[in-house]
C-alpha cells in the first residue's frame, strides 16, 4: 500500500471526527518501531527536561516550524535556544549528504555523553530546491528523533517514516500516533 492511501484515510477520519469530542481524537495507539529500533529517553537529546539548540542552517523556516509544532503539541519538553549560560544539546546544520535515492533528506546524529552536542543535519543537495513542506517535514522528523522517537512503518500515518514521504504528501503536522509515542516516552 502506498503512503498516500493512509494519508487519505487519515484525512477522512479527521473529517469524521471534526464534530466529535476532542478526547475521541486523542485515542490513537502508539505504533511499533521498525528495524529493531526502540524509543528511548537515552537516545534523545533531552537534558533536564529540555533541548537547548543552536543553528548554522539555511533552513531557518523549517527549524522554527518544527520547534513550534513540537512545542505546542502538548510537549512537556521545552525546546529553547541556547544561551551563554547553558549547554547546547542540538545544533541544526547543513551538509552535502548525497543525491542518490538512498541518501537521506536529513539525519539526526546522536553523540551522547555529558556536554556533547547532537546534530540535526539537513541535506542541502536534496533540500536546496525542495518545497517548503518537504523541508518542514524533514525538520519535524529529525526533531522527533532528538526527542527519542524511532522510525515507523510506512503503513501508519506518521512523520517518522523511515523512507520519507511521497512527494506532494509531506506531513507538516504531528499525527496522533506520534503524539501518543511521545507521551509514552515523556508523559
Amino acid at each position: 500500500m502506498s503512503r498516500w492511501v493512509p494519508l487519505l484515510l487519515a484525512a477522512t477520519a479527521c473529517a469524521a471526527l471534526a464534530g466529535a469530542p476532542a478526547a475521541a481524537a486523542r485515542t490513537a495507539a502508539a505504533a511499533a518501531c521498525v528495524g529493531g529500533e526502540t524509543e528511548s529517553r537515552g537516545d534523545s537529546a533531552v537534558d533536564d527536561g529540555e533541548i537547548r539548540w543552536t543553528d548554522d542552517t539555511g533552513y531557518d523556516d523549517a527549524r522554527k516550524f518544527a520547534i513550534s509544532a513540537w512545542q505546542y503539541s502538548g510537549s512537556k519538553i521545552k525546546i529553547v535556544a541556547d544561551s551563554a549560560l547553558t549547554s547546547n544539546d542540538v545544533e541544526f546544520k547543513d551538509a552535502n549528504l548525497g543525491t542518490r535515492a538512498t541518501d537521506p533528506l536529513g539525519r539526526y546524529e546522536r553523540h551522547g555523553g555529558f556536554g556533547a552536542t547532537d546534530y540535526i543535519v539537513f541535506n542541502r543537495q536534496k533540500l536546496g530546491g525542495a518545497s517548503k513542506a518537504l523541508r518542514r517535514y524533514v525538520a519535524l522528523h529529525e526533531l522527533g528523533h532528538a526527542l527519542g522517537l524511532c522510525h515507523k512503518s510506512d503503513n501508519v500515518v506518521s512523520l517518522m517514516w523511515k523512507t520519507g514521504p511521497t512527494p506532494g504528501y509531506e506531513i507538516t503536522w504531528i499525527p496522533d500516533v506520534d503524539k501518543t509515542s511521545y507521551k509514552k516516552l515523556w508523559g
